[in-house]
């Protein structure tokens, strides 16, 4: 059935300036619809994700779970091993072991090395820096003597035959 050119101008919204639009038409049953229809299949397939997850882990670990390692669960003092393998297990930010390691390495290299408390065998970094500083400026303010030419052998002339 066609309608007539006055029931469709009567669903057109005139505004203020002069707009028309028409009304919004929305079935709100097929929206409702199509919403719970996503819903069931959400749960429906969460459900069966998790299903096949708990018969996978079953069908690998039938005694269950494997238990933590030693060096991962922490002491009484609720400390962890400081390395496992070749990686570091604390934070950054709260590890001090690279720090008190360089600093114990600056200390050594100040206060020179010794077999025996007491005995430097070398001396400590910055007298080996002075000396080196000062062969430098020795050996800079005594300059080099020059070379001095040596003849060359003179040769024979050639003889003519």
């Amino acid at each position: 059935m066609k309608k007539t050119e006055s029931e469709l101008e009567s669903r057109v919204i005139r505004g203020a300036h002069g707009v028309a639009a028409e009304e919004d038409h929305i079935l709100t049953g097929k929206v409702v619809q199509v919403g719970v229809g996503a819903l069931v299949i959400f749960i429906v397939g969460g459900i069966w994700a998790w299903r096949l997850q708990v018969a996978t882990t079953h069908e690998f670990a039938p005694e269950g779970p494997a238990p933590i390692p030693a060096l991962i669960t922490p002491d009484k003092n609720h400390h962890t091993a400081y390395e496992i393998g070749i990686v570091n297990q604390r934070l950054f930010d709260v590890d001090t072991h690279a720090v008190e390691k360089i600093h114990s390495q600056q200390q050594a290299l100040e206060n020179g090395w010794a077999e025996e408390p007491g005995v430097v065998a070398r001396p400590t970094i910055s007298q080996a820096m002075d000396q080196v500083i000062a062969k430098q400026a020795a050996g800079r303010q005594q300059p080099a003597p020059a070379p001095t030419p040596t003849p060359a052998p003179q040769q024979p002339a050639p003889q003519r035959q």
